[in-house]
């Protein structure tokens, strides 16, 4: 809807008559954004340890080394898609499936139906909840969209890919690798033109396009490959980090980056006998240092107590003794009773700013740990408002 004062101011000219309006211009008003706009909510298709992830609409991008889960995790996004229950930490925000479509350029055909018929599926079946509902690779799939197209040239992979969006209407795409749509990855007119095209087909079909690219060589998680991984980097509404613990057999994901909601904890997982990914804690490796030497193991509240706990307020700080495994700890209960007062709800933004000016903790970050652990110990638990809104709501005890 044009915006009636733009198109008066934009018609009248110097004289005071009417004069036409450029078709661009006009164009260019069909995009503003005025306080009566109506916009529509974010739709997030999956949760993730609870928090909103992969919206509608919008890219998002799973990076990291060579044969490090990054089609692991993919599997599981593949199955939470249809499975009754939580694949790990992953599932969907609404109680219908949702259609997937993957689209591998990677593998080899063979090693594509390994993945559905043994990982996937199988994934599905171990969610289900009775045992005696029979899943197989025959089983009806048709929500499940998997494609292999290495065979195909770099252009025709881009075509067929955008048909195949527009014709089966997918809610989630993942491509795995993007890298393959695109002649030279450190074309910055090509990888431009690329994202620009994905960023379209996710807003015109209304689905999440997750693109799977490698991390450079450093390793570093924001560190994507080519000057795609840099085009990525700056478009995707959030981006996933896989790799391998250190000296273990432990595969964990890490969401890097995200525009909205900050998922911190790590999800940590083994693969098992049947080739199975499966829940572990996270393994008690000694980190080390910029310079390559081993740092302290201790526990973290031994690490930060000299330097953290005094700078807190002591009003919300329970001190369990020098002999405790854990010198001290937060009063969740009654941080986030006084930071909610009577209120049966609050909004994300104004818990924070409200437990953080409580507790004086001053990095975000940081809170984000505390308010998981009052997730995670049923102090607090997030919900939609009648607005579709998310908000914090206390657990009744």
């Amino acid at each position: 809807m044009k915006s009636d004062l733009l198109q008066e101011e934009l018609t009248r000219g110097e004289s005071g008559t009417a004069e036409s309006v450029s078709p661009l211009v006009a164009k260019l008003d069909g995009y503003r954004i005025m306080s009566d706009t109506v916009v529509p909510e974010e739709d997030f298709l999956m949760k993730m340890f609870g928090r909103p992830c992969f919206p509608r609409g919008d890219l998002s991008a799973i990076t990291g080394a060579e044969k490090c889960g990054k089609t692991v995790f993919t599997s599981m996004i593949m199955a939470a898609t249809a499975a009754k229950g939580k694949v790990l930490e992953l599932e969907r925000s609404r109680e219908e499936r949702l259609r997937v479509m993957w689209y591998d350029t990677e593998q080899c055909r063979t090693l594509t139906k390994g993945i559905i018929t043994q990982r996937v599926m199988q994934m599905i079946r171990h969610t289900e909840s009775t045992e005696s509902t029979e899943i197989s690779g025959h089983t009806d799939d048709t929500d499940l969209l998997v494609f292999n197209v290495r065979a195909l040239t770099w252009q025709e992979r881009m075509e067929c890919l955008a048909e195949g969006i527009k014709a089966y209407k997918p809610d989630i795409v993942i491509v795995d690798n993007v890298c393959d749509l695109i002649s030279n990855i450190n074309e910055a007119d090509e990888c431009i033109q690329l994202i620009e095209r994905l960023m379209q087909l996710a807003a015109t079909y209304n689905c999440n396009i997750s693109v799977v690219i490698h991390l450079n060589r450093s390793g570093e998680k924001r560190s994507l490959r080519g000057w795609l991984g840099t085009e990525i980097l700056h478009k995707a509404f959030e981006v996933y980090c896989c790799k391998q613990v250190e000296e273990t057999d432990v595969l964990m994901v890490e969401q890097a980056l995200t525009r909205k909601y900050k998922i911190a904890e790590e999800l940590y997982y083994i693969i098992d006998d049947q080739g199975l990914p499966q829940l572990t804690e996270k393994p008690n490796v000694q980190g080390r240092d910029k310079q390559g030497r081993y740092q302290s193991n201790k526990p973290e509240a031994y690490q930060v107590l000299e330097e953290k706990v005094r700078s807190f307020c002591q009003d919300y700080i329970i001190h369990n003794g020098p002999g405790a495994r854990l010198p001290w700890e937060w009063d969740l209960k009654r941080l986030f009773s006084d930071a909610m007062g009577s209120r049966a709800e609050m909004g994300l933004e104004d818990l924070r700013r409200e437990v953080m000016r409580l507790s004086h903790i001053e990095q975000p970050k940081y809170y984000d740990k505390v308010f998981r652990m009052a997730i995670d110990r049923r102090v607090v638990q997030t919900t939609m408002d009648r607005m579709k809104r998310v908000v914090v709501i206390p657990v009744c005890s």
